[in-house]
Parts: structure tokens; C-alpha cells; sequence
């Protein structure tokens, strides 16, 4: 009997592993609540108009196709370990010899329910598309309000989180409104503009070097953002950011990016858990319990110490290894060394020609740090038509400064205070 591989989530990880697996004599199936696999490190383009959204999305059959793995479309409803079976929103149950969770992460408002309500964030395609759509009605709304304390509200963006995710979110929406204002809203001055970023930490961009932290530090200073480190939101009612020190922020939009959490669809399985959800494994990669179940990407944590960091890098590493050790054990073979990530270094944009890199105890800025990461993103977008999509975006916001992207495609109904109603 043909042993059964269930693959849940088509991100990184688990098209790395389903890439490994294909053509091995195995029935694999990858599902995922979406056709498409997304390149998430490019979603903040996406909120600030200089990608579309299919430049960064590649169906999951035109990838798997190649390789004989078997697509399911759905939305995983519980996991029995017990029965090794998945049971699907739609009552279907698919069971498996071995299953491995690539199901990535959801935005993490720290058990915030208001925030929750009214943050809006850029996880995933729709939340970006609804990012760049507020950002957007908030101009409009503020060309044609005269009321000094309500305009400054829609003309004011507070950005929470100062990850990679916040600070390339923000450096890309400053330069994204500094150009689009004076050139489309002769209504509005682009001094009245106000990005603020709030961010937790001492320094921005935890984990880089210092001199990269003070770098982007800089950058942001320098396009024109407010930084209010040590300092957490608290709570939001869609016009006034309230934070645990300094004055209260007049604003009509508020774009979270201040943590992640495992998919709540893990919550139920009875297994130790870490930080964030985060399911603990063995050497392997594996429930320690469950030894056919392995957690890949995100989701992953090892004892503490071991390096599991939530980005693509890891994220393909521990798809390619799992697949390997699936196969050891379906060779009846020793299973390879325990995994070891090999960390290639980590990179962030801060806009146009800008960015930091860290590689091992190399440091880089500036155009040289930007050139590695245009390549690195354009090699890892995945096939050829997306790759053209995304340069010709990007040269014609870098050449004419406009953005690719300038539709709202949602709308806030009148007098909704709530950003997140946004449909």
C-alpha cells in the first residue's frame, strides 16, 4: 500500500517539501484554504500600491502539477492525531500515514479583542488589498474635509511594530504618499501628511546588527516618520491610538504588524506548546509524541536556545528536511543527521535604493544592501510571468514615482469609525 503524505499549507515550507517528495513513488496531497501560493515578504507592496496582488501569487496547481502532487482546496476544521485524520470545514476527512503542518501564522493582537475590532493589518492578500484601499479613501476623505482635527485624522497613518514588516511597510507608504500627493491631491499639502511608527523595543529591526538597527533608524527620520520606541498601543477606537506612554494619536487608520501567532486551528491538539502557539518539536522536527506528524516553518519550535526564526529561509529548510526524513522511514533507512538551520543572513528595504543586510558578520547598507535584496526577491518570486509583473511594477514606481496600484476596491460605509468594516 502507497504511503499517504498530507501536506497542510502551501507556503514556503510546504511547497519545499512537496517539491522534495514529488516522484517518489509516495500519495501526496498539499492543501490549502487557497489556490495560490503567496510570496509574503512582498505583501507590504502590496498595502502601499507598488505591486498587484497577482504579482506575488502563483497557482498551487501550475506548481505541483509538474511534480504528480495531488491539490486539495479547503479549510482545515480539526486534526485528529489519534485517528491521523484532517477533517475539513466541509466535513470531508482525509486521512495520512504522515502529516506535516505547514499552515503559517495569523497577526497576533495579544489577546487585544479591540484592537482586533479595529487594527487593520497586511497578513495575508485581502488584508493588504484592504490596507492599500484605506490608505487610499483616507485621502480622498481628507480632500474634502475642512475641519481641521478631522482632517488630521484621515492625513494621519500610525503604523505598530517596528519588525521588518513595520519598517519596510513604512518606509513604502511615506514614499508612496510623498509622491502621490503632490502629483494627484493639489487639495491636501504633503506637509500634512504624518506617518508615526510605534514600536516596543529599544531599537527597531530586533535581531540585526546595531549599525543596520540605527541605519533604518535614520531612514525612516529621514522620509519623514515619527518614531515612538518603548511604547505600546493599547487600545484603538478608530480615531484615537492610545499607547502606554506619550500623547494620545489622532488618527483615522492604524496598520498592525506588531507580532504573529500559530494558525488558531492548532489551539486543540494536545501537545506542548511554546511562545506564540508554537508547537515544540524533537531534533527531527517532529511532534515528539506523534513521530509521523512533523511542524514545519512558523509553527516550528525547538528547545530553547536552537535558532527557529520565522522567516522564508527557514521556512523552505524545514520543508526540504522533513520530506527527507519521510522518505528515510518509508525506506525503512536511518533517518539523516538532526536538522540544523543554516542561517543565509537577513535583509529589510527601506525604500527606494535603500536597505540593510546582515550576512554572518558582514554588514551592509544602503544601494549595495538594496541591489542584493532585489535580487534575492526577484529570483524567489516563483515563475517567469510574476517575476516581469513585479519588475514592471517596480520600474514604473521607481521611474515615475506613481504607483502601480491606485484603486480602492473596498469602501468604509459612512460614518464608520471601525477601519476594519472596510468591504
Amino acid at each position: 500500500m502507497t504511503d499517504r503524505v498530507l501536506i497542510l499549507g502551501g507556503g514556503f515550507a510546504g511547497i519545499a517539501a512537496a517539491k522534495r517528495l514529488a516522484g517518489r513513488g509516495l500519495q501526496v496531497t498539499l492543501l490549502d484554504q487557497h489556490n495560490y501560493h503567496l510570496f509574503q515578504p512582498l505583501l507590504y507592496q502590496v498595502a502601499t500600491g507598488e505591486l498587484l496582488g497577482e504579482a506575488i501569487c502563483t497557482p498551487l496547481r501550475r506548481i505541483l502539477s509538474q511534480g504528480g502532487i495531488a491539490f486539495r482546496l479547503g479549510r482545515v476544521e480539526t486534526i485528529d492525531l489519534q485517528q491521523r485524520r484532517v477533517t475539513l470545514a466541509d466535513g470531508t476527512a482525509l486521512s495520512y500515514d504522515y502529516l506535516l503542518l505547514a499552515m503559517g501564522t495569523v497577526t497576533n493582537f495579544f489577546g487585544n479583542q479591540q484592537l482586533a475590532r479595529t487594527a487593520l493589518d497586511i497578513k495575508g492578500l485581502g488584508a493588504a488589498e484592504r490596507a492599500r484601499s484605506t490608505v487610499l479613501l483616507a485621502l480622498e476623505q481628507a480632500s474634502q474635509v475642512q475641519e481641521p482635527i478631522l482632517r488630521k485624522a484621515w492625513l494621519h497613518f500610525v503604523i505598530a511594530g517596528g519588525g521588518a514588516a513595520g519598517v519596510e511597510f513604512c518606509a513604502a507608504l511615506l514614499e508612496t504618499l510623498q509622491a502621490l500627493v503632490p502629483s494627484e491631491y493639489p487639495e491636501l499639502a504633503p506637509q500634512e501628511i504624518e506617518v508615526t511608527l510605534v514600536h516596543g523595543g529599544e531599537r527597531l529591526l530586533p535581531g540585526f546588527a546595531s549599525k543596520l538597527q540605527q541605519h533604518a533608524a535614520q531612514r525612516l527620520r529621514h522620509l519623514g516618520a515619527n518614531l515612538r520606541l518603548q511604547t505600546h498601543v493599547q487600545r484603538y477606537d478608530g480615531r484615537q491610538v492610545h499607547c502606554d506612554s506619550g500623547p494620545v494619536l489622532l488618527a483615522k487608520t492604524l496598520i498592525w504588524t506588531a507580532g504573529v501567532t500559530a494558525n488558531p486551528v492548532l489551539e486543540s491538539l494536545p501537545v506542548p506548546k511554546g511562545y506564540g502557539g508554537r508547537l515544540l518539536v524533537d531534533d527531527y522536527l517532529r511532534l515528539p509524541d506523534h513521530p509521523e506528524v512533523f511542524v514545519l516553518g512558523d509553527l516550528a519550535l525547538r528547545p530553547e536556545g536552537y535558532p527557529c526564526p520565522q522567516v522564508a529561509p527557514f521556512a523552505m529548510q524545514s520543508g526540504h528536511y522533513a520530506a527527507e526524513v519521510v522518505l528515510q522511514l518509508v525506506r525503512q533507512r536511518p533517518l539523516p543527521a538532526p536538522f540544523v538551520y543554516r542561517d543565509l543572513g537577513s535583509m529589510s528595504v527601506l525604500g527606494r535604493f535603500d536597505a540593510v543586510c546582515q550576512l554572518g558578520k558582514t554588514n551592509w547598507t544602503g544601494y549595495p544592501a538594496w541591489m542584493m535584496w532585489l535580487l534575492l526577491h526577484i529570483y524567489r518570486i516563483i515563475g517567469a510571468r510574476n517575476r516581469l509583473r513585479a519588475l514592471l511594477d517596480w520600474s514604473g514606481d521607481y521611474l515615475r514615482r506613481s504607483p502601480a496600484v491606485q484603486l480602492i476596491r473596498a469602501r468604509v460605509e459612512e460614518g464608520d469609525a471601525c477601519n476594519k468594516e472596510v468591504r
